[in-house]
């Protein structure tokens, strides 16, 4: 005790304490006052505040939207490159070797057999062929999904026709014939709203879409 009654030791915290005339809190108590001065907010879900879920970008291709007539027969000439030049070269050396009457026979043979296959094969599996991968379309069924076999048989067997062109004597009206189904099918493309041909029509109703 000093004189006038103040004692120096009074109110003084111990070493390692808290300071002289601060407030003390707990540790409950200093996570309420850092949230209430200055702390980051918590959110519980970006949903408060507006932000719309991640969603796929579009890159252009409507699976809904039919496929238009020239990219349909840009694919169908990028097609016939595809299966027409290596026939071309086989069918080329059958003739060297076995003479051009049993040559051009077996390569109308081969030719349309190979056309065919080429087209329903990937039309079953994959939905599209290298050209309309590249083009960006794809073909479907009438329920929506792949085409069945006979199906995609249906509307590629004008390949047939124009294959079986290479036919000795009868090739010309073979090759005829399959103009004229070509012809028919780019017609009733062009003048459907849904751009079906009447291949599309035959197989039950197939479309061709993009995507």
């Amino acid at each position: 005790m000093t004189s006038g009654g103040f004692d120096p030791n009074q109110g003084q915290r111990p070493f390692g304490g808290q300071q002289y005339g601060q407030p003390h809190y707990n540790g409950a108590g200093q996570q309420q006052y850092g949230q209430q001065f200055g702390a980051q907010p918590q959110f519980d879900s970006a949903q408060e505040f507006g932000t719309q879920p991640f969603t796929q970008p579009d890159f252009g291709f409507d699976p809904t939207r039919p496929g238009d007539l020239l990219p349909r027969l840009g694919a169908r000439v990028i097609d016939g490159l595809i299966v027409g030049i290596p026939l071309a070269v086989v069918t080329t050396v059958i003739s060297l070797v076995v003479g051009t009457f049993l040559g051009s026979l077996l390569g109308a043979i081969l030719t349309a057999a190979a056309a065919v296959g080429y087209f329903v094969f990937l039309e079953t599996t994959r939905g599209q062929t290298l050209g309309k991968q590249l083009l960006g379309l794809r073909v479907v069924g009438p329920n929506g999904g792949l085409p069945t076999q006979q199906q995609s048989l249906t509307r590629n067997g004008f390949y047939v026709l124009c294959a079986l062109g290479g036919f000795p004597f009868l090739g010309f009206l073979f090759g005829l014939l399959g103009v004229v189904a070509a012809v028919v099918i780019g017609v009733t493309i062009n003048g459907s709203p849904t751009k079906q041909g009447k291949h599309d029509e035959l197989a039950g109703g197939t479309r061709v879409v993009q995507g």
